[in-house]
């Protein structure tokens, strides 16, 4: 069986009444109503005003901290012409929360510029030498947005020097805050502001609502992108901006947006939150981690379509090269992350060298997806090589933040929240690190073992999916904290068209069979389950989100694959005539005969997973992965290795290695048995292994198959064999060859070889399920 990696938690769907009034009420199909109602949508003018959220949903910006303040002081600078810089932040949000500001601005005749400052240079937020750079330059008023509360020290010293800032921010606010003119935050202390979930781009939006006195419907699209790619929660004010702002982004206003889109493949007038947040999002993300994000900036505000088309190739550029980075960096910190000294971790430190920073918060979250563990990924600073820097990312379960913060002196920078963090040390503090987070996952009684709850909407019938059920759930984005994506449970699916996707086959993709055809189904980065599905073996249960695929104008559902899971044995066929190192990468236990195989397999795996068939006797293996690294030499060989099983092997996977083949040899007929006699008759004595190739040629009869018949004939007492001098025996009673040991022997191997080595996949499965009792 192959258990799923969340726990599958189904909604509780018991409110059919209420189901049923809306269902009929609002002629909708029963699935959206089930869904209405999860959302705690009980009522006919609830859904309504859900499906279509209205202008008074969104707050007075008047209502914000502060607002008037900060209003006031733009409107004396732009009546003074005094130089504005807005300060921004190289992220998504960052990155339209500046485009947005600059361009309100510029819009009311202020004299504005922006910075995005550098991730490695400036690092995170106010930044005293960009400031005096900026001060140097012109500068009379600073407007941070998406940062700047966390920037007391810089901004108290800018506001010293007789340069005003505003600060207009919506992340954490510490305990101390800026003495700037004014805080524009929803969650400032004391305030009454009625949302508090706005992102930097949302508050920069009111900002600028404020400002212009006027609702500014054509900065909309930006707020969607910098909301969607903060990850902000989508209910109360937020549903409405996104889904308005959504509806500004189909109307592709932006050049440089439009271009973005075509580049990304994305067709802007079936656009969803999906593309945003995978899509758009990544691409300007990009910037920030590889590049300069003010190319980002100008990319959203430029309205020359040349320049918007190269901006958009830059951008779509710096994503390609950041995806060949991960991807260059995952294959070393994958193979780091799945070695026998960090498989007994609950925490992992992944220690590379020359990887670039920008993109190691990206591969630490991929570690963390695939082994469930917190991960931390550093690599040693090429400009001063003693200090490592990275980033860490932790599952709900495990609250890194608390961790590293009680080892504050491991550390030359550390901050972060719970899920995430950034930091820097000295190379000669990592083995403290790494006891340091080990002790930190036992006092928070961390086991990875314990499943993430995955919450399901409900199960359906694969042929309930169509493209009526995309459009009913797309009624009720935009999707994201709040307001999940609605998962469904697929059973007993039947799987086809298994195909590994990417250059180095890191992604999925399968098809399920309908009864009016196939749907196919897409998992980005589980490239590993490819095996597992092609086998024919096992139910096959999925958990699914239903997206829609567009290829060369034309629609089809396609599901993303979230989890799986396969009841029974499951059978992976990956036989081969040459292992390699690559084969013995999995927390397997491999059972291999062969004594001298078994000694240099034993150092690439799990200590005490490279195991004889005496040793696989004594292991239950029930829930395990099993892999017969060469093939058993007979069907109670086969037996013998799962005899002590309390139950099922999660997989048994084959590859079935095997130097000499006794199937491709042949078992030698009568025929051949009383021609070889004959021969040896006739020539009474034979020098073996100096005339061995002639006689084969002679006789017609390949030598491995002629040395097992000497085999045969010397242990029935035909020859003897002494200093390589083969001799007749003519003082021997006949013999039945067939019952001889050694044919004995050969018979099972050639059996069983011929049972698992030269089947096709299903066959084998089918065969070696029944002969175990498994299926």
């Amino acid at each position: 069986m192959i258990d799923a990696k969340f726990k599958w938690q189904i909604a509780d769907n018991d409110s059919s009444d209420t189901i049923n009034v809306l269902t009929k009420e609002l002629g909708i199909s029963k699935i959206l109503a089930t869904l209405l109602v999860q959302r705690g949508i009980n009522n006919v003018e609830q859904a309504k005003k859900y499906f279509k959220p209205t202008m008074d949903e969104i707050h007075d910006p008047h209502q914000l901290h502060d607002m008037d303040k900060a209003v006031e002081r733009i409107e004396k600078a732009i009546e003074n012409q005094e130089q504005i810089t807005v300060y921004g932040d190289y992220d998504a949000d960052g990155i339209t929360s500046t485009a947005l500001m600059y361009e309100t601005l510029v819009s009311i005749g202020a004299n504005v510029n922006y910075y995005v400052p550098n991730r490695f240079t400036d690092g995170y937020g106010p930044n005293a030498q960009a400031y005096q750079r900026l001060i140097n330059d012109g500068t009379q008023l600073f407007i941070t947005v998406d940062n700047g509360v966390s920037g007391k020290d810089v901004i108290d010293e800018v506001m010293k020097k007789g340069i005003d800032v505003i600060v207009t921010d919506h992340h954490e606010l510490p305990a101390e805050l800026p003495n700037a003119v004014a805080i524009v935050h929803p969650r400032y202390p004391g305030s009454d502001y009625p949302f508090p979930d706005l992102s930097g781009v949302g508050v920069a939006f009111k900002v600028a609502w404020a400002l212009t006195d006027e609702f500014p419907v054509e900065q909309l699209d930006l707020v969607a992108i910098g909301e969607i790619a903060d990850v902000v929660n989508v209910t109360g004010e937020n549903h409405a901006l996104i889904t308005y702002g959504i509806q500004q982004l189909r109307q592709g206003m932006r050049p440089g947006l439009a271009a973005l889109m075509k580049l990304a493949g994305i067709n802007p007038a079936n656009l969803t939150d999906q593309d945003i947040g995978f899509g758009i999002a990544p691409r300007l993300n990009a910037l920030g981690r590889i590049a300069d994000a003010n190319d980002g900036v100008k990319l959203l505000t430029s309205l020359d379509e040349d320049e918007s088309q190269q901006l958009a190739k830059e951008v779509d550029q710096a994503n390609k090269e950041r995806q060949q980075l991960v991807a260059k960096i995952m294959v070393e910190a994958d193979k780091q992350a799945s070695s026998v000294e960090n498989q007994n971790k609950k925490v992992l430190l992944i220690v590379g060298k020359n990887w670039h920073q920008g993109v190691l918060g990206i591969v630490a979250s991929r570690i963390m997806n695939k082994t469930g563990k917190p991960t931390i990924i550093v690599s040693m600073d090429k400009q001063n090589p003693s200090v490592v820097k990275g980033s860490g990312r932790s599952p709900e379960a495990f609250n890194l933040f608390k961790a590293l913060e009680a080892h504050r002196e491991l550390f030359t920078t550390f901050g972060g929240h719970p899920a995430a963090c950034g930091l820097s040390l000295t190379e000669d503090n990592i083995s403290a690190l790494e006891r340091a987070l080990e002790d930190e996952a036992e006092q928070q009684g961390f086991d990875q073992t314990v499943k993430q709850v995955l919450p399901i909407a409900m199960s359906i019938n694969p042929n309930d999916i169509n493209l009526q059920l995309y459009n009913d759930i797309q009624r009720i984005a935009p999707f994201g904290p709040g307001n999940i994506e609605p998962l469904f449970r697929l059973n007993g699916v039947q799987i086809a068209d298994v195909k590994t996707m990417g250059q180095d086959g890191q992604h999925l993709r399968f098809s399920i069979i309908t009864e009016t055809g196939k749907i196919t189904v897409v998992a980005f980065g589980q490239g590993d389950l490819a095996p597992l599905l092609s086998s024919p073996t096992g139910e096959t249960n999925l958990a699914v989100k239903i997206s829609l695929n567009e290829w060369r104008g034309k629609q089809s559902i396609q599901l993303m694959l979230e989890d799986l899971q396969i009841n029974g044995t499951v059978i992976v066929d990956e036989r081969t005539n040459k292992l390699t190192p690559q084969l013995f990468t999995a927390h397997d236990y491999y059972i291999v005969q062969e004594s001298k195989l078994r000694e240099n397999i034993a150092p690439h795996v799990t200590p005490g997973h490279a195991l004889s068939v005496e040793e696989a006797r004594q292991t239950d293996f029930a829930g395990k992965r099993v892999t017969l690294v060469d093939c058993p030499v007979s069907e109670e060989t086969l037996k013998e290795i799962f005899e002590a099983d309390k139950g099922e092997p999660a997989v048994i996977r084959l590859l079935l290695y095997q130097r000499k083949s006794a199937y491709l040899a042949g078992l030698p007929s009568r025929t051949d048995f009383a021609q070889l006699y004959r021969f040896i008759y006739k020539q009474k004595q034979l020098n073996w292994s100096a005339q061995l190739q002639a006689i084969s040629r002679y006789l017609k009869i390949n030598i491995d198959r002629l040395n097992f018949m000497i085999q045969v004939f010397s242990e029935a007492g035909f020859v003897t064999i002494k200093s390589d001098v083969l001799s007749f025996n003519n003082l021997v009673d006949k013999t039945d060859l067939t019952q001889t040991k050694r044919y004995k022997k050969q018979l099972a191997q050639y059996k069983i070889e011929q049972q698992l080595l030269f089947n096709d996949t299903a066959t084998v499965a089918k065969w070696l399920l029944q002969y175990l009792n498994l299926d």
